[in-house]
């Protein structure tokens, strides 16, 4: 029997339509695979620009100037950093207060508004003060003696220019272990006419603790020698400010800050540096400001002024005229205790926590914030 039915052409069309399904999934498939592209170059695109944001946070916390510390609590700078892979990361630099920082690093990588990403981040810090025990003007373990027309005074000090708060409650004039440890002739005598302080002299067991010299809070004598700007050997002189075409001589070995505030201020007002005697030192003129310290004896010979305190770890001796220490020293008197600390010429030692907290805080580096120091900001 013959049938009826035509099928000519059906195979053409069955293929037409396997191509079709093909052809669907085919783009189906590139359509997958150009999203996944996609998203994966806008992840590693956002990965870049993060890591551009952090880069920004560990550049600022590992280069810190010092300098910083010194501007006023509001003042906003910038520091733009330029990655190797194109990246681009701009810190801004926020002063809180005293002591705190809010460091803002925005990263940004790739280009376009649909190949660009941005990410930011912020990082609070604050500056690590080292917690200096100021028990009075001179502070020492082993013995001191006075002479001359040496004036020691723990009346709390400030300068004009220094923008201190007022001055606080006096301390002792000197500090000792024992009265044995102190005598005194001269213009001052036996009664120590020539102390002022509450009391004139304290006798303590601080005075005998070495970690009243060496400890600062979480901050070791090691950890301040480590941060020291420059060392001082042998004999000193001429001691003070550097400036070239208006800017502060920092690299200069004889500069050691400037700390005369006059009306139009100086290049180097805002330089304390930390010095760091490696062994004995003498000093002959003229002016410094920062922390001293002294892996020795300290010799001050004449014509020195000093704003800030003075840590040795052996004996001080200041002689000739002249001489003016404004903050505080300790004499650890730990390398040599048959060595006293003499204090003769005309020489003065003024308790000043203005000139002692202002070194510290201007030689402080930054500590991250303890609980929640970051935060991915948007």
């Amino acid at each position: 029997m013959r049938s009826t039915n035509n099928r000519k052409g059906m195979a053409l069309g069955l293929v037409l339509i396997a191509i079709a399904v093909i052809s669907i999934m085919v783009i189906g498939a590139y359509y997958a695979n150009i999203q996944e592209y996609r998203l994966g170059t806008n992840g590693l695109t956002q990965t870049r620009a993060m890591t551009a944001a952090e880069y920004g946070h560990g550049a600022i916390y590992q280069n810190w100037s010092r300098s910083w510390n010194a501007f006023k609590s509001g003042t906003t700078f910038v520091v733009p950093y330029a990655q190797t892979d194109g990246s681009i990361d701009t810190v801004r630099v926020t002063k809180l207060n005293n002591l705190s920082f809010l460091i803002n690093s925005e990263g940004r990588s790739g280009n376009g508004p649909r190949g660009g990403a941005r990410r930011r981040a912020g990082m609070i810090v604050r500056l690590a003060v080292p917690q200096v025990k100021m028990l009075g003007a001179i502070t020492t373990k082993g013995s001191v003696r006075i002479g001359g027309s040496t004036a020691i005074s723990g009346t709390d000090t400030s300068y004009a220019g220094w923008n201190c708060p007022p001055a606080g409650a006096p301390v002792a004039g000197a500090v000792v272990p024992s009265f044995s440890n102190i005598t005194s002739g001269g213009s001052c005598g036996a009664s120590f006419s020539c102390i002022k302080g509450s009391p004139l002299v304290s006798v303590t067991p601080a005075a005998n603790d070495t970690s009243t010299y060496f400890n600062y809070g979480g901050i070791a004598w090691a950890d301040l020698v480590a941060m020291a700007d420059k060392q001082a050997t042998g004999t000193n002189t001429g001691i003070g400010p550097s400036v070239s075409g208006g800017a502060c001589r920092t690299a200069d070995l004889k500069n050691w800050g400037d700390p005369n505030r006059a009306l139009i201020p100086g290049a180097c007002e805002s330089y304390f540096p930390i010095i760091y005697a490696p062994g004995d030192v003498a000093i002959n003129g003229n002016t410094g400001q920062g922390i001293l310290l002294v892996n020795g004896n300290l010799s001050i010979q004449g014509g020195f002024a000093w704003y800030g305190p003075i840590i040795a770890r052996g004996a001080v001796k200041l002689t000739g005229t002249g001489n003016k220490v404004n903050g505080s020293i300790l004499a650890a008197s730990v390398i040599d205790s048959t060595t006293a600390s003499m204090l003769s010429g005309n020489s003065t030692i003024q308790f000043s926590r203005c000139a002692n907290n202002t070194a510290l805080q201007r030689t402080a580096l930054p500590s991250k914030a303890p609980q929640r120091s970051w935060a991915e900001l948007f």
